[in-house]
């Protein structure tokens, strides 16, 4: 039942990260294309900006398929292998918060006045805001410690087999 369950998570991530691609793909031609016309430097930080949080999230939606597909195969869920995909994770979730971080602060203070007065992130404030995803960075330690948990249990689990 299980494998049957996971096989159905692996097809739904893999529509998403298809779709998301696909997204990403359009986002930085329409980045390039609504540039015409404006400066290198603001049309090259978006595109540093949606290329880096779209990759981030393209390898999110990846490692969530290998997991998913894993124990679809029949694999254990509790091995090295997941533990070390559910640490990446994690690791790609820090980043993404510190993505937001630096870009929103970079527009907030920026030395182009025009691109950080005008530009609205998340929640569209009127003012300039800088943006701590402090639930970005609480998700990037639960994964973190559910490695951790991973982890454990994988040793536990061999530790069990060498026993019988």
């Amino acid at each position: 039942m299980a494998r049957k369950v996971c096989q159905g998570i692996k097809c739904v991530f893999i529509v998403a990260l298809v779709l998301y691609s696909l997204t990403l793909v359009v986002s930085l031609v329409g980045v390039i294309a609504g540039g015409m016309g404006q400066s290198i430097s603001n049309v090259a930080s978006a595109f540093i900006y949606v290329a880096f949080h779209g990759l981030l999230i393209v390898a999110f939606l990846y490692l969530m398929v290998r997991i998913f597909a894993e124990v679809g195969y029949g694999s254990p869920p509790f091995s090295e292998k997941q533990a070390n995909r559910l640490r990446l994770i994690a690791i790609l979730a820090l980043a993404f918060a510190i993505l937001e971080l630096v870009y929103t602060a970079s527009m907030s203070y920026s030395i182009i006045p025009e691109v950080g007065y005008s530009i609205g992130i998340n929640d569209a404030y009127p003012a300039d805001s800088i943006n701590l995803n402090v639930g970005m960075l609480a998700f990037s330690a639960i994964m973190y410690s559910l490695s951790a948990l991973f982890r454990y249990a994988a040793l536990l689990q061999q530790l069990s087999d060498d026993t019988v």
